[in-house]
């Protein structure tokens, strides 16, 4: 929807916006929320809303991603090496979980609640696009055919997402600890890698 996305007035209103909706989604349900709420907390009008998103689905859709993937950022590997990366899966999920245990309201509100297709979808995008430019899939990707190899990686992100939205619900001890999720979960993509 964001079609004035150089318009440096634009680009603040959405990042209002989009702040606001973090804030509020640290500590309400979507269902709870408004969009009145959200445009008075990001100091924006009812037509600014509109210019950046169709509903607040869509605005929180892009809350979680952008937490999220701004969290990925912050914990890359520096390569997509085969075997600098395989070191470094297992400490990389263990602090993505680390972060989404710590907002674990926030992502379980966005990836559980009564509009959470558009994120689910969202965070399966995003998975799958950090795994394929991040892992030694990009040299498998870029260099055959990838029908299979993307396929795979769509199964498998689409997966990461589901255990996850249902692990965020759990006492995250035991099996589902971070750091036993955390190598659940690095098994799986490590598989999927060396495929």
């Amino acid at each position: 929807m964001d079609g004035a996305s150089s318009d440096p007035r634009a680009a603040r209103s959405k990042r209002a916006l989009l702040a606001a909706a973090t804030e509020l989604l640290d500590a309400h349900d979507l269902d709870e929320l408004s969009i009145t709420q959200v445009v008075a907390a990001a100091g924006v009008t009812r037509p600014t809303f509109y210019q950046h998103f169709t509903d607040l689905g869509e605005l929180a859709s892009a809350a979680a991603v952008e937490r999220l993937d701004a969290e990925f950022t912050r914990h890359e590997p520096p390569s997509a090496d085969v075997a600098d990366w395989s070191g470094r899966v297992e400490p990389l999920v263990r602090e993505l979980l680390e972060h989404l245990a710590a907002h674990r309201g926030f992502y379980r509100r966005v990836l559980r609640g009564s509009r959470s297709g558009a994120a689910i979808d969202a965070a399966v995008e995003l998975v799958v696009r950090r795994i394929l430019e991040r892992s030694p899939l990009l040299d498998t990707v870029a260099n055959r055919d990838t029908e299979e190899i993307r396929d795979a990686v769509v199964i498998v992100s689409g997966g990461i997402v589901w255990l996850l939205g249902n692990w965020l619900g759990t006492p995250l001890t035991g099996r589902d600890s971070v750091p036993a999720m955390a190598h659940r979960i690095s098994v799986q993509v490590l598989r999927l890698a060396r495929a």
